[in-house]
């Protein structure tokens, strides 16, 4: 797929694809990228079409470290010596992409894990940034805490107002295509979409989608998007359910494909809303025959529980 540089607008731009990239140029056509695609072989079609602008690459701003959005990174700090700025989660996982794929199987991860296709290729991080105000070049930017869809994911507002939010959200057109959404903290995710959805930014590019047309109605999508998942679990243990009970049951529902990447992720995101609805008080947990089955906790269940029975 041909890889176009796109206005949005002041010095801000970015490369279209499967996997946007933001790019912001300086006065000496230097240039920062949000994030590197998925790999060395998108790395190198985006340092053509910037070298073609006569662009030259000096930092990468990661919005968070799935492969997806750090793969390439290495192969462009290797041909352009250009610096990584990254979250501290972040820039654990992108020096140590075992990380990535070890929480996913929660101990070291098995062989098709660690392939390129979940692990990018390690890279060195030279800043760890927080929220707020982030010079670079003398120039004013602003950072975001965006976590829920990943731990340490970030946002990026250029000094021109166009705001990179990565994956803290999802496009609407893709939650049609994508209904079943991964991520690691729900509490975390919905308190991102309450943020994002209060915000008044002229300019928003998801990695995935583009451009928002209007972002109040993109975060109230996700938000219902959310509610209809928790929903469907909740639906689900009416009776006792183990985890791979229910992971099964979503696979069907949403039709995912179960290859073990997919399962994986998709694992991951159940264990997420899990943890989410326990944190909620809506189920318990229980060991049965030595299975952790979940539940829907009953009036007696929350009133024997408050008095220390049962």
């Amino acid at each position: 797929m041909a890889v176009q540089l796109n206005h949005i607008a002041g010095n801000s731009y970015f490369l279209d694809g499967d996997n946007g990239v933001g790019v912001y140029v300086f006065s000496d056509r230097t240039c920062l990228l949000v994030d590197s695609g998925s790999s060395a072989s998108q790395a190198k079609k985006i340092m053509t079409v910037l070298s073609e602008e006569g662009l030259q690459i000096e930092t990468i701003f990661n919005t968070h470290a799935h492969v997806d959005h750090c793969g390439g990174n290495q192969y462009l700090q290797t041909q352009c010596q250009c610096r990584i700025i990254a979250s501290p989660l972040a820039a654990a996982i992108i020096e140590n992409p075992i990380l990535g794929p070890a929480m996913l199987f929660t101990a070291y991860p098995l062989r098709v894990l660690r392939s390129r296709i979940l692990m990018a290729s390690p890279s060195k991080v030279d800043q760890i940034i927080g929220p707020g105000s982030l010079l670079i070049k003398n120039e004013l930017f602003q950072i975001y805490d965006l976590p829920g869809h990943s731990l340490g994911q970030t946002g990026l507002a250029t000094p021109d107002g166009v705001v990179f939010l990565g994956d803290s959200l999802m496009h609407p057109r893709m939650l049609q295509e994508y209904p079943f959404l991964y991520m690691v903290d729900i509490t975390r995710q919905l308190e991102t979409l309450a943020f994002i959805g209060s915000q008044k930014w002229p300019f928003v590019l998801l990695t995935h989608g583009g451009l928002v047309e209007d972002l109040g109605d993109c975060a109230e999508k996700n938000q219902a998007r959310i509610a209809v998942i928790a929903q469907e679990i909740l639906t689900l243990l009416d009776q006792r359910r183990s985890h791979e009970e229910i992971l099964a049951a979503m696979l069907i529902q949403y039709d995912l494909s179960a290859n073990s990447g997919q399962y994986y992720l998709v694992s991951s995101t159940i264990a997420a809303f899990i943890s989410y609805l326990s944190e909620q008080k809506m189920i318990k947990n229980r060991v049965e025959q030595g299975v952790m089955k979940f539940y829907r906790g009953s009036f007696r269940d929350r009133k024997e529980e408050s008095t220390g029975k049962g």
